[in-house]
């Protein structure tokens, strides 16, 4: 009963930035727990990423629905702190709300719930607003992506509006990636009178409107094979992707101070594909970021402890603490140790360096920071200006502790579940 009553109170939470007027009322929808591990890749989802205005009929399923949501806005990682879209200095300042036949809702990404809005059909006003586009009209599902602009131009002193128009392109993105992967279409929608869109979605005055995404059922199915059965996931044929549920990644991180954009943008890329994921350090317990928002994490193994066979890929997140690994004795050999046995190594941030110590860089492109580029040459490695670099086992990536670079923390994650991908599934 106190679960449900705290559920109520987060979601209706969300409203009251919202006129509230007779017309409209709250009905609250708790949505089904999205699936963080799909059957598409993402090169098949982007291939057939289209814009396509003819759907059928057909109402969306609420699991659907609740799938798409996640993708714009949803929670990502298992803390809270993240989005399924980067946002400067974790501002989120973007509403996403869905236009069904019945009304339209507001989206609540803490409680993964649906608030009904208003109990009309506002389709018909949207396709006037939208320049009388046909799609709008016959669309059984539109998402309207809006932002507090006018809020976030003060908080970013001018920057504002550039910033939330970009925000808007990564949500409509994931969206219509995500539509490809569920089996529908979708088509985006920038043309219409923003205005008049708040006014018949009785917006706050400080709302603006900013995307449209139409999706639906496609009057022609496009049929996509999956990388990965989802029936009888066997181990595949040399060369084949893998099913990365069955890989195990250990994330190593200093005992002080880590940096919080790596360590969750990387997490979130591996967690949101199911990967087995373990911290270990120099000690068991809990380890502060360095970011405003003071966020822990728990180490629950020691390095020492840790056996290269038990894990396929081994991730060094950058502290203000990472030159205690530089003379590690059981850190340096985990590491020599994991690239003889051709593991994926991965460093980001302040940590690439730990394989100049470790002496296996003799050869190989590095990307690192600057501060850097000294001890990496001396150790034989081509240092690299680079944000991302891959190189046989090793993959690094050099970041700044700022929030804009939450999305080349995801990039770096996603490396490493490329690689994991790419592995011939024997060594498990």
């Amino acid at each position: 009963m106190k679960k449900g009553l705290l559920f109520i109170l987060l979601l209706v939470s969300g409203l009251l930035t919202q006129p509230m007027t007779a017309s409209s009322f709250v009905t609250i929808i708790k949505m089904p727990e999205p699936h963080l591990n799909g059957n598409i890749s993402l090169e098949q989802a982007i291939g057939n990423c289209q814009n396509v205005q003819d759907f059928t009929t057909q109402k969306l399923k609420i699991e659907q629905i609740g799938q798409l949501c996640w993708s714009g806005q949803g929670i990502a990682d298992t803390n809270g702190h993240l989005r399924a879209v980067p946002s400067k200095m974790t501002a989120y300042p973007m509403q996403l709300s869905v236009v069904l036949p019945d009304g339209l809702y507001i989206y609540e990404p803490n409680g993964h719930g649906l608030i009904k809005f208003i109990n009309s059909d506002i389709r018909p006003m949207l396709y006037v607003a939208a320049f009388k586009q046909q799609v709008v009209q016959d669309s059984p599902c539109i998402f309207i992506i809006s932002g507090y602009v006018k809020k976030t131009e003060a908080q970013f002193r001018g920057r504002g509006e550039r910033l939330i128009c970009l925000e808007a392109g990564h949500i409509a993105q994931n969206i219509q990636l995500q539509a490809v992967v569920l089996g529908l279409s979708s088509t985006s929608i920038g043309e219409f009178d923003p205005k008049t869109v708040a006014r018949i979605c009785k917006f706050a005055a400080d709302m603006e409107p900013l995307y449209l995404i139409c999706v639906g059922n496609p009057v022609k199915k496009v049929s996509i094979v999956p990388v990965v059965s989802p029936v009888s996931p066997q181990v595949p044929a040399v060369g084949q992707p893998v099913d990365v549920r069955t890989k195990k990644v250990v994330i190593i991180v200093a005992s002080r101070r880590f940096n919080d954009i790596d360590f969750f943008g990387a997490q979130q890329a591996l967690q949101i594909a199911d990967v087995q994921t373990g911290i270990a350090g120099l000690e068991i317990g809990e380890i502060k970021g360095l970011g405003l928002g003071r966020n822990t994490i728990t180490s629950t193994m020691l390095i020492k402890d840790v056996k290269v066979d038990d894990y396929d890929a081994f991730v060094f997140i950058g502290s203000s603490g990472t030159a205690t690994f530089y003379n590690d004795k059981d850190l340096l050999k985990l590491v020599r140790q994991a690239n003889d046995k051709k593991k994926i190594l991965a460093a980001i941030g302040t940590a690439p360096i730990i394989f100049a110590y470790a002496d296996i860089v003799r050869g190989k492109n590095i990307a690192s920071y600057i501060a850097h580029r000294a001890k990496l040459t001396q150790a034989g490695a081509e240092w690299k200006n680079s944000s991302l670099e891959i190189d046989g086992n090793l993959i690094t990536a050099a970041t700044a502790s700022d929030s804009e670079n939450s999305a080349a923390a995801n990039r770096f994650g996603t490396a490493i579940l490329q690689m994991l991908r790419q592995q011939d599934g024997q060594d498990n």
